[in-house]
């Protein structure tokens, strides 16, 4: 059957779509395990398109761990483009592996890495075209387990109708245990119910939706879960992997024959963050702070500058400027990767004191663009979302970066915070300014400021989680004024889609109610949400509206603090105590 399925794909498939080069599962370094022989078949399955989930560093750490896996064989698929999902309906072809073409119906788990809230109904298009019903409900033992990790676990419920099983924190030691627990009950027949149960009850960070009921409040809100099997735990909580050490470290990195998003080498050097910002989530969750030794993030880019052939490394972090030898790490990685023309990015970067001295260690680090995350124009705000940097650093950050080469500058901003006022919207647009005038003494004229602004989206586990966000035509005026205020200067404005971003709020804070949504959206024909020439926007209000929902009802609202919210059973890693103190701090510094 694998044989024909190739051949049908080779010749029915890939001729008639664009970019055929996405499906043809030839990358180097794939590793091309036996599927069909091993013990345990695992689908790594990114819902998005081929280009995005390629490059995402996540999928190729646990894709290399379960391939290291005595009797495990991973493969990986994506979510086909539309016009690949139209051929495919057409003549019947179903969603298969990338590398064994075997169909995706065929393999023990299926694993989906939920990185953001807009990949919900790639999830849908992903199980229908392999054949698996939707809903968890419908599965019986024939069909494989679908499994779930990555951010949206941390708020799950909007997904639990669809998802079998959900891996909280770091993926690699539950997923280890998982697949064990696979094998051995596949060695005595057990039933999906049965494999499920063992996950919920002896894997501390796995959570089964099925073995839970939603508690309601007289409205109908869900108000946290409880089991509904004996014996298992009221509060789940998140994996932490001790050391990052034990992460694999990814040294031969799939390398696309199609263009992916990030064409570079990724090391991750530091998982987790110290800054505490109150409105991010990867910060919050993704604790405690661990970092990989200099020795160790060398020997990997030895390995895999050599095992691919790129001549960029990127080092992965969310405040790469906190990385402690952060000097001596770019000096040995410059000293010996410079004479092969290999450059180092930096992303993330904290533009505060450190950033004063960072051009003196950067000197052969690529310069086409510096990005920085500044969050708000005004001091005020920053003070109340906890972004303790002062605009004296910011410019004189700046000021050394042109002096030392870089040649654009790129500053993420977000708008719609509560408290926020006129003057902290016109504090936007003055920040830019002055970062731009920083640029006249190295390059003789305003350096060109790229503002990104995004809106605010109150995310679980944050101390900003029961802040409800601004409404659409709140959002749409700011965007007006920061285009206004920024006509005939250096400075250009990007904006985040709107209607885009209160999706992304209704879903991320939403209980299962929503899973009826994202079906009646996916069936009337939403797709690849995150790309903006397939969003449409008035395809999720009729859905919410068929299910007598509203976005603005999960999106805008401020919820109240002393009750249950619909990820309250996940345990955040600081706890609810510190997390209402934050809060709190967040309400003083506003009204101040």
């Amino acid at each position: 059957m694998t044989d024909d399925l190739a051949e049908t794909i080779s010749r029915q498939l890939l001729p008639y779509v664009s970019q055929p080069v996405q499906y043809v599962g030839l990358e180097t370094n794939a590793r091309n395990k036996d599927v069909s022989a091993a013990e345990v078949a695992v689908a790594m399955a990114f819902p998005d398109a081929y280009q995005i989930g390629i490059s995402h560093l996540g999928g190729q750490v646990l894709y290399q761990m379960l391939n290291d896996t005595p009797g495990v064989a991973c493969d990986r698929t994506y979510c086909p483009q539309a016009d690949a999902e139209r051929i495919m309906r057409a003549k019947g072809i179903p969603l298969f592996g990338w590398e064994s073409r075997l169909p995706l119906g065929r393999f023990d788990v299926i694993g989906f890495s939920l990185a953001y809230e807009m990949c919900a109904t790639n999830v849908l298009t992903m199980l229908d075209l392999a054949g698996v019903p939707l809903r968890s409900c419908d599965r019986g033992d024939g069909c494989p387990l679908v499994i779930a990790g990555d951010a949206m676990a941390d708020s799950p419920e909007p997904f639990a109708a669809f998802i079998d099983l959900f891996v909280l924190g770091d993926g690699e030691e539950p997923l280890a245990a998982i697949v064990e627990l696979i094998r051995r009950g596949k060695a005595r027949q057990a039933s999906r119910r049965e494999l499920l149960l063992q996950a919920a009850g002896t894997v501390p960070s796995v959570y089964v939706p099925a073995f839970y009921q939603p508690r309601r409040t007289p409205d109908g809100v869900q108000a946290g879960v409880e089991p509904v099997v004996e014996g298992l735990p009221r509060r789940i909580g998140r994996a932490s992997l001790a050391n990052l050490s034990l992460s694999p470290a990814v040294t031969r990195p799939l390398v696309p024959l199609a263009e992916g998003v990030h064409d570079r080498v990724v090391i991750e050097i530091t998982r987790g963050c110290p800054n505490a910002c109150r409105f991010c989530q990867a910060g919050a969750v993704r604790l405690p702070v661990r970092t990989r030794s200099v020795e160790e993030i060398l020997a990997i880019a030895r390995q895999a500058v050599a095992a691919t052939g790129y001549r960029e490394i990127s080092l992965l972090s969310l405040s790469t400027s906190d990385y402690p030898r952060l000097d001596e790490l770019i000096d040995r990685l410059n000293a010996e990767l410079s004479p092969s023309h290999v450059s180092i990015s930096l992303p993330s970067l904290r533009v505060d004191s450190q950033l004063r001295h960072l051009p003196r260690l950067t000197s052969t680090v690529r310069k086409a663009g510096l990005t920085i995350a500044a969050e708000a124009g005004s001091r005020r705000m920053r003070d109340a979302i906890g972004k303790r940097i002062s605009e004296e650093d910011m410019i004189a950050g700046v000021r050394g970066a042109y002096q030392a080469g870089w040649k654009r500058v790129k500053v993420y901003f977000m708008a719609g915070l509560p408290g926020e006022t006129a003057q902290d919207i016109d504090a936007i647009f003055e920040l830019c300014r002055k970062l731009s005038e920083a640029g006249k003494e190295a390059l003789g004229r305003p350096g060109a400021i790229t503002a990104s602004v995004s809106w605010f989206v109150p995310k679980p586990h944050t101390p900003m989680q029961w802040c409800g966000m601004k409404p659409a035509e709140y959002l749409f005026q700011v965007r007006g004024r920061l285009k206004f205020l920024a006509r005939g200067s250096a400075v250009s404005f990007k904006f985040h889609h709107v209607e885009r971003s209160l999706l992304e709020a209704a879903l991320c804070r939403g209980d299962r109610r929503i899973a009826d949504v994202i079906e009646h959206a996916w069936r009337a024909g939403a797709r690849m949400d995150s790309w903006n020439e397939h969003f449409d926007y008035n395809v999720w209000l009729s859905a919410f509206a068929q299910t007598g929902l509203s976005p603005a009802f999960f999106a805008c609202q401020d919820l109240p603090t002393d009750q249950p919210t619909p990820w309250s059973h996940i345990d955040s890693p600081r706890g609810c105590k510190f997390l209402l103190a934050e809060h709190q701090r967040v309400q003083d510094a506003i009204v101040e």
